[in-house]
C-alpha cells in the first residue's frame, strides 16, 4: 500500500509540474501565431479568430491564456520592445558620458523601432492601455534606468530627481524622432546634432532644480 501511495504522489507531482509547462508552451505557440498573422495582415487587421486559426485552437481556447486581444498583443509588444532595448544597450554602452548614452538610446530606438510595427503602438488603444497599465513606464525604465543610476553615482546627475519624468521625456523624444525619420523631416545625423545641441545641456544641467 505504501508503494502504491508513493507512486500515486509521484505521478501527481509530475502532473502538477507538467501543467505550467504545457500552459507556457501554449502561450508561446499563440504568440508565435500572432506574429505570423501580424506579418500577414498588419497589427490593426489581425483578429483573435485569425490567431486561433493560425495556431490550430478554438477562439475560446486562446482566451484561456490571454484575457483579450489587447492583452495578447501587449505581451508581444513588450517582448519586441525588450529585445530592442537589449540591442540598444549594446550601442549605448559604447558611448562615454550620460548625455551621449541617452542620445544614442533615443536614436537607436527611433531608427530601429520604426521598422517593427510591434514596437510603436502609440496613438492606438494598445498604446493607451499600455500607459494605463504602467507597461510603457516599465519598458522605458528598463531602457534608461541603468544609465540614470550610473549618472547619479558619478555625480553627473543629482539624486532624487523624478525618474518618471525622465522616462516620459526621453520616451517622447524617441517617438518624435521616429516620426521625423518616417516623414523624412530629418535623418539620423541631423537628429543626433539636434539632440546634442538642445537636449544634452538640459539632461546634464539639472542640479539647480533640486530634489522633487
Amino acid at each position: 500500500m505504501c508503494y502504491v501511495a508513493s507512486d500515486f504522489m509521484a505521478q501527481a507531482s509530475r502532473t502538477q509540474l507538467a501543467a505550467p509547462a504545457a500552459a507556457d508552451d501554449a502561450r508561446e505557440r499563440i504568440l508565435a501565431a500572432a506574429e505570423r498573422c501580424i506579418e500577414r495582415y498588419g497589427i490593426r487587421k489581425t483578429k483573435m479568430d485569425d490567431i486561433a486559426s493560425e495556431v490550430g485552437m478554438s477562439r475560446p481556447s486562446v482566451y484561456r491564456y490571454f484575457a483579450d486581444r489587447d492583452d495578447l498583443l501587449i505581451k508581444l509588444i513588450s517582448r519586441h520592445a525588450r529585445a530592442l532595448t537589449n540591442r540598444a544597450h549594446r550601442s549605448m554602452s559604447r558611448q562615454s558620458g550620460f548625455s551621449a548614452q541617452i542620445i544614442e538610446g533615443i536614436l537607436y530606438i527611433a531608427e530601429h523601432g520604426r521598422r517593427d510595427p510591434l514596437v510603436d503602438p502609440d496613438g492606438t488603444s494598445l498604446g493607451r492601455r499600455m500607459i494605463a497599465s504602467g507597461t510603457s513606464e516599465l519598458l522605458r525604465a528598463e531602457l534608461f534606468d541603468r544609465y540614470l543610476d550610473a549618472a547619479v553615482a558619478s555625480g553627473e546627475l543629482p539624486p532624487g530627481l523624478p525618474r518618471a519624468d525622465f522616462h516620459l521625456w526621453f520616451g517622447n523624444l524617441a517617438t518624435m524622432v521616429m516620426r521625423g525619420l518616417e516623414d523624412g523631416e530629418g535623418n539620423v545625423k541631423r537628429y543626433r546634432s539636434i539632440l546634442h545641441r538642445f537636449v544634452a545641456p538640459g539632461s546634464a544641467d539639472t542640479s539647480s532644480q533640486g530634489n522633487i
